[in-house]
């Protein structure tokens, strides 16, 4: 995925091409997607052109097509589903771009196409999950969600209308003002910047650094299990049922009563809670992963779901007597975190974070050492996992009754292939670099298939428990009083 601000002399840089001819391997197909549906002659003129500088750098894509007004839904669904690449156009409105392609049946044809995505102009930014067009308005609204980067484009510090526009967007919310040549190419979670971009954030502007990268690359880390929704719902650990027994009782959850889950993924902690009958509501960050929740719970009269960000939603005036993570909540910034969930909970309400530790050694030592050895040789990943330094026990600062922590046990048996596929829903192991990955998983299976086509993982669930202070109120409800 790549994001553009725009080519003033049409033609790509060298940097960009080179990166470009990196990722276009396959050119069977590249589909424009308008924004500027009724304009037909512009539309191919662009279409044309637009192709020609791919074509001029020895990427010429053997078929080539421009979706507008003139395009029925059903084929412009097909184009984008069979599409190598997608390149969202510019020279329009952002939001009449969305509108469009949301007309054309091409929304989540576009989220679940296998196709290398590009935007230029207001296509980058409705690639964002908060898109802002200061020709529209300074107020955000929802993109296709592709990336968490918000950009404006052709942005230059000689024209101070642009500039005052970015100043006045940047004061509730980080923007990335881009230059005409200039790119941000994702993938994977890792990020790379080509040209001038600025970092715009409270009324000030300055140039892209490599921290900004690094936390633009964690930011766009969490989004890498929505990769694999599929994959992620059959081998991502469950938890046990006396963990859940013990957590519904603790808390008291059943009917009447309002949850939060936070980042359910594909529902790996979701039934036990949303069973009780409770009000029971989701916020999930992946699109795919969201639509995989529906799928399962939708039909359920007490499941609700939102596809947002924890860290920016506005819930409103909505209070919650339990939120609870599975392995989630440590993608938060702590302060976030801890802060922004004591301000959702009642009074007396009860925040629970959960998470698996998994060990094999004890049950096969020979192939623990050749996993190990494995590891050491492959284990190159793009981007490290930073998230496993959250502190589970700092919710007293920020308020919280004291932590108290619960272990409850479990075991799970895979073979080779299934082991392979397991290990391939861990966020780092996604993200690490080919021909490096198959080798490595190639490695992972032929140990297991020595040591008789099985590995077993001792598991322990760990659940920590806090709650918010009881007000004078509540001190009459007997089941809020202790843990």
């Amino acid at each position: 995925m790549a994001v553009f601000s725009g080519f003033p002399d049409h033609h790509f840089s060298k940097e960009i091409a080179k990166r470009l001819s990196e990722e276009l391997t396959v050119r069977k197909s590249i589909v424009f997607i308008t924004a500027c549906p009724f304009d037909y002659a512009q539309n191919d003129d662009d279409c044309n052109g637009m192709h020609e500088m791919f074509a001029e750098q020895g990427m010429a894509f053997d078929k080539h097509c421009v979706i507008d007004k003139r395009t029925k839904p059903a084929e412009a669904k097909a184009l984008v589903e069979n599409a190598d690449c997608i390149f969202l156009m510019g020279g329009g409105a952002c939001t009449e771009q969305l509108d469009f392609i949301k007309e054309k049946d091409c929304y989540e044809a576009l989220l679940d196409c296998h196709a290398v995505i590009l935007g230029v102009s207001a296509g980058s930014m409705n690639m964002a999950r908060d898109t802002v067009d200061f020709f529209d308005s300074p107020e955000p609204f929802p993109g296709l969600g592709l990336t968490n980067i918000t950009v404006t484009c052709h942005h230059d510090p000689k024209d101070t209308w642009r500039y005052e526009r970015t100043l006045e967007i940047s004061e509730n919310r980080t923007v990335y003002a881009m230059e005409d040549m200039s790119a941000f190419f994702i993938k994977g979670g890792k990020i790379d910047v080509v040209g001038t971009i600025w970092h715009a954030a409270k009324r000030k502007l300055r140039p892209v650094t490599d921290d900004d990268i690094q936390e633009l690359e964690q930011d766009e880390f969490r989004r890498v299990f929505d990769t694999i929704p599929d994959k992620f719902d059959k081998y991502r650990p469950r938890y046990s049922e006396e963990l859940f027994a013990f957590l519904n009782d603790r808390a008291g959850i059943g009917p009447g009563k309002r949850v939060l889950e936070i980042g359910p993924g594909t529902g790996q902690a979701t039934e036990p809670v949303l069973l009780t009958g409770c009000e029971y509501h989701a916020i999930e960050l992946g699109e795919h992963l969201y639509r995989k929740m529906k799928e399962k719970y939708g039909k359920l009269s007490n499941f609700n779901i939102v596809n947002d960000d924890f860290i920016t939603h506005d819930f409103g005036d909505m209070k919650f007597d339990m939120i609870y993570s599975a392995a989630t909540i440590q993608w938060i910034p702590e302060e976030i975190a801890f802060s922004k969930t004591y301000e959702l909970l009642k009074p007396g309400g009860t925040l629970a974070m959960m998470f698996t530790t998994s060990e094999y050694r004890s049950e096969n030592e020979p192939l623990y050492e050749k996993i190990q050895a494995l590891y050491d040789k492959y284990y190159k990943p793009d981007i490290s996992y930073t998230h496993g330094k959250f502190n589970y026990t700092a919710a007293p600062g920020y308020g919280y009754s004291e932590a108290k922590r619960y272990e409850f046990k479990g075991q799970r048996v895979f073979t080779a292939d299934e082991y392979v596929e397991f290990s391939g829903t861990h966020c780092d192991h996604i993200v690490i670099p080919e021909p490096i990955r198959s080798e490595f998983f190639k490695g992972l299976k032929n140990a297991v298939l020595e040591a008789g086509d099985r590995i077993v993982f001792n598991d322990t669930y760990v659940l920590y428990l806090v709650r918010k202070p009881l007000t004078q109120r509540y001190i009459c409800d007997k089941s809020l009083l202790s843990f």
